[in-house]
């Protein structure tokens, strides 16, 4: 894999890790799901997983391209921002289906 899409490839994974954690917390699964309807334990527990999973091997792809020393501090600053993005991807999806909501 070319050099450059090492550190998109470990974005995406913290990114999508922390969205799905997002997802697990019950007000921002009825903001952005299902609005009258909570998520079931099953689903839950699989949005969890992803998470874990996506970090997880986030780890990985770091400590294999630039070994234990720099990948962790790699991994660490890719997960931070992609909790940041997460974070904020929530607050301005959240934002616009109130606005929605609100216009319907």
């Amino acid at each position: 894999m070319p050099d450059g899409l090492v550190p998109p490839l470990l974005f995406g994974l913290a990114y999508l890790g922390f969205a799905a954690l997002a997802l697990t917390v019950e007000r921002h699964w009825r903001d952005l799901v299902e609005a009258r309807a909570q998520a079931s334990r099953r689903i839950v527990s699989a949005l969890r997983m992803i998470g874990v999973a996506t970090m997880a091997a986030a780890l990985a792809g770091a400590v294999a391209w630039d070994g234990w020393s720099f990948g962790i501090l790699l991994w660490v600053l890719m997960l931070t921002a992609g909790a940041m993005a997460a974070a904020a991807t929530v607050t301005v999806a959240t934002a616009s289906a109130r606005r929605r909501a609100d216009t319907d």
